[in-house]
């Protein structure tokens, strides 16, 4: 089953697709906003895809959220695929794809970020 708009993110590890550091999402759970994004390493696409998205780390930062980028497969994200969540891992944005050039650009993915970033905080995790 792939998860979807409310849901919560479930609690995973995998390796960066730059450099292959170790990313556990217990570390930026309740701290920051995520972007998560999943390509395959079989995706001719996804190497662009993935270099546009280094740009974005410093503005996403600036808006306490972190972007992880993997080819490590996690169950129920899709792959390609995309998912925004708020730092206590409420889902708001789910977008699936064929290849990572489908993906959403980095502009509408800072458009979620903002979004999520300001809504209301007492109707979000604090009151869970």
């Amino acid at each position: 089953m792939t998860i979807g708009p409310h849901d919560l993110m479930p609690m995973f590890s995998v390796a960066s697709r730059a450099g292959g550091t170790r990313i556990d999402y217990h570390d930026v759970w309740q701290k920051e906003n995520l972007v998560l994004v999943t390509l395959p390493e079989d995706d001719a696409t996804a190497e662009a895809y993935a270099m546009s998205l280094v740009a974005l780390e410093p503005e996403m930062a600036s808006q306490d959220a972190r972007v992880i980028v993997t080819a490590t497969r996690i169950e129920g994200i899709p792959s390609p695929g995309v998912v925004v969540a708020d730092r206590w891992g409420e889902v708001y944005y789910v977008q699936a794809a064929n290849r990572a050039a489908e993906l959403p650009g980095s502009d509408e993915l800072m458009e979620w970020i903002r979004y999520v970033r300001n809504e209301c905080p007492e109707c979000q995790g604090e009151t869970r």
